[in-house]
């Protein structure tokens, strides 16, 4: 591997491909998970699976374009963009297969890849996908991408995390919603709005295309997620020749951050029954 190791104060100590991907991989035996996060954030997010699932499998979390400590693209990203961000990296690191976690836009990334290559993968787990919204909703998303952009400010953090985070009011609980306002306040804003903009956008990609997913597929969402309703995953579930889908009660977008114990075991199991 052509790699730079280094070391970053709000980051665990990673490596760089050498077209400027940030990666780490956490676990020395097993087979290759690799997870992707969503808009905004970047791959310390995974840290509650990566604690979980590296203790039996080579756990890989990274960056993806414009986001942590990963290199923006040069022109306006396209989704084709982020699964040849993934490709590169999966060829630098030189895994053959895996299993493929991803959360929010990370899992629209994550069914991208899986129907391009799917003789790399294990099983794909998208969780908290969004699959054919509405004309309104699309375009209010693609209003506030805009506005980002055009002001160069990441706004409405707040209302944001009161969606991602119903009903979350804990001691713990708002220690890390804290971490995840921070991450929003801390992203770059070209990097979201130009993944943001996308993630409205993306999610009519796979329309009358599910019928060509190959792998085994678990949709995972929460009950109390507004746009990535249970719903979406079921209808998304339908149409995958080896889908499945699991709504978790009482939790909403960033289930798999504040509610891990509910989530790792749910995934665990699907990969042990599933993965060949």
């Amino acid at each position: 591997m052509n790699d730079l190791r280094i070391n970053n104060l709000n980051q665990s100590t990673g490596l760089f491909t050498k077209d400027k991907t940030y990666y780490s991989i956490s676990g020395s035996t097993g087979p290759y998970l690799i997870f992707i996060h969503g808009v905004g954030l970047n791959g310390e997010i995974w840290n509650p699976q990566i604690e979980y699932f590296s203790k039996n499998r080579r756990v890989v979390t990274y960056d993806f374009l414009g986001h942590g400590l990963s290199s923006a693209p040069n022109k306006t990203p396209q989704l084709e963009d982020y699964v040849e961000q993934l490709d590169s990296l999966v060829k630098s690191i030189n895994i053959s297969s895996f299993s493929l976690i991803g959360h929010s836009m990370g899992a629209l990334i994550s069914v991208a890849y899986s129907l391009k290559y799917p003789n790399k993968i294990n099983v794909v787990i998208p969780l908290n996908i969004v699959y054919k919204r509405s004309i309104k909703t699309r375009n209010e998303v693609i209003k506030r991408a805009n506005t980002i952009l055009k002001t160069g400010e990441i706004v409405n953090i707040d209302q944001t995390l009161e969606r991602w985070f119903k009903n979350k009011t804990n001691i713990n609980q708002i220690e890390k919603i804290n971490k995840v306002r921070q991450l929003l306040s801390n992203a770059s804003p070209k990097g979201y709005g130009d993944a943001y903009k996308l993630f409205a956008k993306s999610d009519s990609t796979f329309e009358n295309k599910l019928n060509e997913l190959q792998p085994p597929a678990l949709y995972l969402t929460g009950s109390d997620d507004p746009n990535s309703t249970s719903e979406m995953s079921i209808e998304m579930a339908n149409e995958s020749p080896r889908g499945f889908s699991k709504s978790i009660d009482n939790e909403a977008h960033m289930m798999a951050y504040i509610a891990p114990e509910k989530v790792n075991p749910i995934i665990e199991d699907f990969l042990i029954t599933n993965e060949q």
